[in-house]
């Protein structure tokens, strides 16, 4: 069993077997510092500002739709050199090649789909804040990292997971003081953490079904869909996730009396763990947990708008903001 993994620290009672609910507790952790009623004790009239945050929201518009533009020219948005066509062409280049080599699911891609899925690459690296300990701050790591996370959300038009500006990247596997154990990756209100010597190992064999890099950013999702900002490009994706959980929640049982030959024993470590494992299963060995798990495969293509085995990945169009 690998080292412990969680999103956050785990209360007792989330850890039970009945009732288990998929981010039960991230739900739990929200409400101990949003209070509703904070926001009611003052409710001034602000309707006389109508007009004006309709002309201050059209300019902000035009802002960030140029804004976008001139992010798609450079790494980092803290970066102003410029960078001219050739430039780009390279660094793109490179970022193919580098996702080819060590991404086998880009590697399976169309040369369209290639294209959208490198936009999104430089996108996500845009949005973040890559911290390196232990490790020399490195392009290829940032854009194989990116591509773990656009891997996950190649179906969703919301795939920033706005909720999480920094990524961590440690040489290896680490200790945390809060309990004293080992780990490869975690995700907590502070960012998301990844050990990249175990990154490296989870796409190096890509049919063991074991992938920090997915599994990680499997978490921040979830994490993301409750506790980021409101998903207004896909408002129906939280409720495919609890449509994940009632099929999930009689296997995740199941799977805490039996032995499973689909899922590591690490899923039945609680539900949240059991949603991760369940993705990195998903990509690594589709064939297998479909034949084996045909329901909760096939709501996990609902909740990711996405099946591996299609050559096309994506399911519907439409919800992967993809116009036809």
């Amino acid at each position: 069993m690998p080292p412990p993994d969680t999103v956050y620290v785990l209360g007792a009672d989330s850890q039970q077997e009945a009732g288990s609910r998929l981010f039960d507790s991230v739900y739990r952790e929200y409400k101990s510092y949003y209070h509703p009623e904070d926001e009611q004790k003052q409710q001034p009239d602000l309707s006389w500002l109508f007009v004006f945050v309709v002309v201050v929201g059209l300019s902000i518009i035009a802002g960030l739709i140029g804004s976008v533009i001139k992010d798609k020219l450079g790494l980092f948005r803290r970066s102003n050199v410029p960078v001219g066509n050739k430039d780009l062409v390279n660094m793109e280049m490179h970022y193919d090649k580098w996702l080819q080599d060590h991404n086998p699911y880009y590697a399976s891609l169309s040369h369209d789909l290639r294209k959208r899925f490198l936009t999104r690459v430089i996108q996500f690296i845009h949005s973040k804040e890559f911290h390196f300990h232990s490790l020399e701050p490195d392009e290829k790591v940032t854009v194989l990292i990116s591509g773990a996370a656009v891997q996950l959300t190649f179906g969703l038009k919301n795939f920033l997971m706005d909720y999480y500006p920094v990524i961590n990247v440690i040489k290896k596997e680490y200790v945390l003081k809060m309990d004293n154990e080992t780990y490869y990756g975690h995700v907590s209100h502070n960012g998301i953490y990844i050990s990249w010597k175990h990154f490296q190992e989870g796409y190096e064999d890509y049919s063991d079904s074991v992938n920090v890099g997915l599994h990680e950013m499997a978490h921040a999702l979830s994490f993301d869909a409750y506790l980021g900002y409101e998903d207004i490009h896909d408002r129906n994706f939280k409720i495919r996730l609890q449509e994940f959980t009632e099929d999930g929640v009689p296997v995740f049982r199941a799977l805490k009396k039996i032995t499973s030959h689909v899922l590591d024993e690490y899923a039945t470590t609680n539900f949240d763990e059991f949603w991760a494992v369940s993705v990195e299963t998903f990509f690594e060995n589709p064939e297998l947990f479909k034949h084996n798990l045909p329901d909760l495969y096939q709501e996990i293509c609902d909740a990711l708008n996405q099946d591996p085995m299609l050559p096309g990945k994506i399911i519907d169009p439409e919800i992967a903001g993809i116009w036809v």
